[in-house]
């Protein structure tokens, strides 16, 4: 299968997905990362935007290298995300280019704008990905990608309505993690806590919630005629 993990920053596939995407590459399919925005203000230690973007982008592909993935830039601005036209065209063409059986991303309940609007973008061309008259510069998709959207960081407002234990992965996530170098004071202010425990922490939780050590926990997108099949999830 293609897997596409489709987050708003740099750094948000391995906080919230990245367990399950080693377990997709461990049984041989094949990943995908777009990411909708550079992620260029996601710092106070350096001198501008395009500074600190070509940095992020270094990282991400530093922390995809285990998976073997595929990375696709889409570089617009950070917290500036909006439903446009030109947005709408660059979310369809970025799921065409991964041609994903599943793709995974934000909950539209998240908090952060990008990330709400990232998720929200997904679901509006979702529909589409097989239209021809909507044309994109990959082709139309032929078949229909599950989605799945995951966590929340903190877990707030979020209920998981299935699993995927990654407690073999723990230590390789938190690896990936901490490729974004950038971002560790950057959080770390925000968090009032190290990083990585904090990563660490969420995973326990939803591990503890469904019995197993470490956990990453995901709810399907569910419309008319189109609800995601749990089983595409890996075991």
């Amino acid at each position: 299968m293609n897997i596409l993990a489709f987050g708003a920053h740099p750094d948000d596939v391995e906080e919230m997905c990245f367990g399950t995407l080693m377990k997709y590459r461990a049984q041989g399919d094949t990943i995908f990362i777009a990411l909708s925005t550079s992620g260029n203000i996601g710092s106070n230690c350096h001198a501008s935007r395009e500074e600190i973007a070509a940095i992020r982008e270094k990282e991400q592909l530093q922390a995809a290298a285990p998976l073997e993935a595929k990375v696709k830039f889409l570089r617009f601005d950070d917290e500036e995300l909006r439903d446009t036209p030109e947005t709408r065209n660059a979310f369809l063409n970025a799921i065409r280019w991964a041609n994903p059986d599943v793709i995974l991303t934000h909950s539209p309940a998240d908090t952060s704008t990008d990330h709400a609007a990232t998720s929200k973008l997904i679901t509006e061309v979702l529909l589409v990905v097989g239209a021809k008259l909507v044309p994109t510069a990959e082709p139309p998709m032929n078949k229909m990608p599950a989605l799945f959207f995951w966590d929340i960081p903190g877990g707030f407002k979020f209920e998981p309505q299935v699993y995927v234990d990654i407690t073999p992965m723990m230590e390789q996530k938190l690896a990936a993690i901490a490729c974004h170098q950038s971002q560790m004071a950057w959080m770390e202010g925000f968090l009032k806590d190290e990083y990585l425990d904090s990563m660490r922490a969420q995973s326990r939780f939803r591990g503890y919630q469904c019995g197993c050590h470490y956990a990453e926990g995901f709810i399907a997108f569910q419309a008319l005629g189109f609800v995601a099949d749990y089983r595409l999830l890996p075991r």
